[in-house]
Order: structure tokens, then sequence, then C-alpha cells
């Protein structure tokens, strides 16, 4: 397996005052900042969790 193929996470909680972390963690997710916001909002800053919520709403989720 290509290592381009498993994105890795940016790591940490996802904070949305931080610009770079918030670029990092929508190219992992493969999603808008304005859905990331909303994401975060419903399930909170763990990236595990907003994984799930986006799982859940239909949205493309990064590496699973």
């Amino acid at each position: 397996m290509d290592a381009q193929s498993t994105p890795t996470p940016p790591g940490g909680t996802i904070d949305l005052n931080d610009d770079a972390a918030v670029g990092r963690w929508i190219d992992y997710f493969g999603i808008t900042r304005t859905q990331l916001e909303e994401a975060v909002k419903s399930a909170g800053t763990d990236p595990q969790a907003v994984q799930q919520h986006l799982l859940n709403q239909g949205a493309s989720s990064g590496a699973s």
C-alpha cells in the first residue's frame, strides 16, 4: 500500500482558532471549513468523534 493512500491525521484535538491546523484537518477529512465547524460544534474537538459524526452525516472522513 502506498503511503499516500492513508493520510496521517494532524494530531491532537481540533482547534478552530488555529487556521493552519484547521487547514490540515479540512484536507485530512476532505471537507469544507464550515463542515468542520459544524462537526466540532456537534461532536466536540476529538478527531475520532468528529470523524464518526462526519461518517454519520455522509461526508468524506479521511482515512478509515
